[in-house]
């Protein structure tokens, strides 16, 4: 799957021939001219009248008198008029590929809210399917299911004949048939999975849920999709994004599926991918027969095997621990409604600090999904280890999620230069998880002081943005601005309002959904920000959203999406 060397060679020469036009001024006419509010996210968040773009590049940010002489007869020049442009959103952790062939194939649960209305959506997809023999589906909640009882029954209700397995909307467990614990061939005899949880009725049947690495017996009979399919969603993804402004992403977890990795390389070495893909190796503790280290060689041939194109992998993807939701997340405290039971870490403490070190001297990336503080503060003291031992390393390492983190822990992270992958579309009282399972799950204070945000950026901390699509559907970063902003539901509701003193502003999201993702992926040279020689991925919003109400934010419309000077997106 090596990069083709005339890609390499072709990029090079793009590069020389750039050289002439990245000083600002003189050179032949721009292709493009914008004029109007532009802000550029550079480091001190600059506001320009004008921006010139050449051959995919910005050849100039500034005044608009200062791009007239660079605009000619066949340049396109765009009024911004009320509006704003602002560099191509950042995606900083998403699983692309699942949404996107799950959007083709698969039920959505996404809009449901009760076990009849999942049934009855199940129902309909079958009967407008009837070729399908396996049913998949994505989106559901725990906080919409029973707090026990036979769920595998509620799917038998219908269909017993075709095996159903339905991925949860946090795609931390599983919710299956009877006819597909058939074919896992569980019983109660089966034994439990370190660090997985098997639900199970008083005499020890399961009962249908399998969560965390329990999730592995379900996927064990899952029907991996092609090489096609996976290209045909991956695609379908990109196009929908590319409408939000989003014209970069970082997919955690390619190695994890059979031909997924085949696909993005083929859409690579075809010219195909609309994005630029950034991308993550999944490794486990259990991996490689308990031997995790060992899996760095094969990471490391990977990155070099996607190199030079419009995807790139670029470091390892970690979880620390499990979800709120599921009641698997590591906890410093007792769940509120389980004393005695705090969860526990995906990881040994000993052997995180093992492959976080190994993996740091290599000069590779590593990113940890951690929900609770107690998974936080295990994933700090590997990085922590990996910095003793690696003094020079300058490798940059994230956590993201980070619903419950420790007031101290958030100055380790400032002090270890950890980048804090944030999830502002999840920072309001979320029908469904707050009240559902969230304040049982954790009690009232700890729930309410759930993802920290400001705390972040007044550390000194890198802050990005993520979605962690399709957990977060539809994906718009104009949404996780506003959230981020007013720390409510998208819809303005007061009563969902989630620790008010952790509200940030717009000109602080900007940065994070921009700038701050190209950091992260080792691009800030090349994107994130509207600056002379740098890629010229900009997106043009209708409304200025520095200016609007911060309420009023997700009401703005992407007009246009640009990426390296190509128009890869119009409103209609």
């Amino acid at each position: 799957m090596k990069k083709k060397l005339s890609k390499v060679l072709t990029g090079m020469l793009l590069l020389a021939l750039a050289v002439p036009v990245m000083s600002g001024c003189g050179g032949s006419d721009a292709d493009i001219v914008m004029k109007g509010s532009i802000y550029t996210a550079d480091k001190d968040g600059t506001i320009v009248q004008a921006v010139a773009v050449k051959d995919g590049k910005i050849t100039y940010a500034g005044d608009a008198a200062g791009v007239e002489e660079m605009t000619g007869s066949d340049t396109e020049v765009i009024d911004l008029g009320e509006g704003l442009a602002v560099p191509g959103f950042v995606e900083a952790h998403a699983h692309g590929h699942e949404g996107g062939v799950a959007a083709l194939y698969e039920v959505d649960l996404y809009a449901d809210t009760t076990v009849k209305g999942y049934q009855k959506t199940i129902k309909t997809f079958i009967k407008e399917h009837p070729d399908r023999e396996f049913i998949l589906g994505t989106g559901w909640l725990n906080g919409y299911l029973p707090s026990d009882g036979d769920y595998a029954a509620m799917l038998d209700e219908v269909s017993k004949d075709l095996p159903i397995v339905l991925v949860s909307q946090d795609h931390h467990s599983y919710w299956t048939n009877s006819k597909a614990m058939e074919l896992m061939k569980v019983d109660k005899n089966t034994k439990d999975i370190a660090g997985g949880v098997i639900t199970r009725d008083k005499d020890g049947n399961p009962t249908g849920l399998f969560r965390e690495n329990a999730k592995s017996l379900a996927e064990a009979i899952v029907p991996d999709y092609t090489v096609d399919e996976f290209k045909e969603g991956i695609l379908a993804y990109q196009k929908e994004v590319a409408s939000y402004g989003i014209t970069a992403y970082w997919e955690p977890m390619v190695n994890t599926k059979t031909n997924l990795l085949e696909a993005y390389s083929q859409l690579d070495e075809e010219g195909k991918l609309l994005l630029k893909t950034y991308a993550g190796y999944c490794v486990n503790e259990t991996d490689n027969d308990g031997d995790p280290v060992g899996m760095l060689e094969e990471v490391e041939q990977a990155i070099k095997d996607n190199e030079g194109g419009d995807f790139e992998i670029n470091g390892i993807k970690l979880f620390a621990d499990g979800v709120v939701e599921g009641h698997t997340t590591y906890l410093l405290e007792d769940y509120a409604d389980e004393p005695g039971e705090t969860g526990e870490g995906l990881w040994t403490e000993d052997g995180m600090k093992a492959f976080v070190t190994a993996a740091d001297a290599k000069g590779i990336t590593v990113h940890t999904h951690a929900i609770g503080d107690a998974a936080v503060k295990l994933t700090l003291d590997a990085y922590e280890a990996a910095k003793e031992a690696n003094p020079d390393s300058e490798a940059r390492h994230a956590i993201t999620h980070l619903q419950l983190v420790d007031d101290k822990d958030i100055q380790r992270m400032a002090d270890l230069n950890v980048i804090a992958v944030t999830n502002p579309y999840w920072f309001c009282k979320e029908p469904g998880y707050y009240e559902e399972l969230e304040v049982p799950y954790l009690g009232e204070a700890r729930a309410s002081s759930e993802y920290p945000m400001k705390d972040f950026f007044d550390a000194g901390i890198v802050v990005t943005v993520a979605s962690d699509y399709p957990v977060t559907v539809p994906s718009m970063p104009l949404e996780a601005i506003q959230t981020g902003v007013t720390r409510c539901d998208r819809a303005g509701d007061k009563d969902t309002l989630l620790g008010a003193d952790q509200r940030v502003t717009v000109q602080q999201m900007l940065q994070a959904a921009t700038y701050n993702g190209a950091y992260q992926n080792y691009a800030e040279e090349t994107k994130g920000s509207i600056e002379v020689g740098k890629d010229a991925d900009i997106v043009v919003l209708d409304q200025n959203i520095l200016q609007c109400d911060s309420f009023k934010i997700n009401q703005t419309n992407v007009l246009k999406t640009f990426r390296n000077g190509e128009l890869i997106y119009e409103a209609k």
